[in-house]
């Protein structure tokens, strides 16, 4: 499965998202997120509590890149079980849950 986003590290500079290390020859894409707003909680909503979350938000987002990474490596691990995808194990289930991730993380829904 090969990735289709732009490689990470990620990192936020103000409401911007970008590639720690922007390079021309291996990546199209030199801004990931552009965000004049990071978050719209309800107007009953505490606005310390919108903005943390909001900030959670954020980290959630510049760790994707590490994430698949880490569910990459933990799939090839997983992999070499040979688990049936009916299989009731836990290993089996976290396989195939990767896998799932994996591809919609990449893009290779079917």
């Amino acid at each position: 499965m090969e990735a289709k986003f732009t490689p990470g590290p990620w990192q936020w500079d103000g409401y911007k998202l970008r590639p720690t290390d922007p390079d021309p020859n291996n990546n199209a894409v030199h801004t990931i997120v552009d965000a004049e707003y990071i978050g719209w909680g309800f107007l009953c909503s505490d606005p310390k509590k919108t903005l943390a979350e909001s900030n959670a938000n954020l980290l959630l987002i510049q760790a994707a890149p590490d994430l698949v990474d880490a569910a990459t490596a933990a799939e090839a691990v997983l992999a070499k079980g040979g688990w049936l995808e009916s299989s009731t194990d836990p290993e089996a289930i976290a396989l195939f849950k990767l896998r799932a991730a994996l591809a919609k993380a990449c893009g290779d829904q079917s």
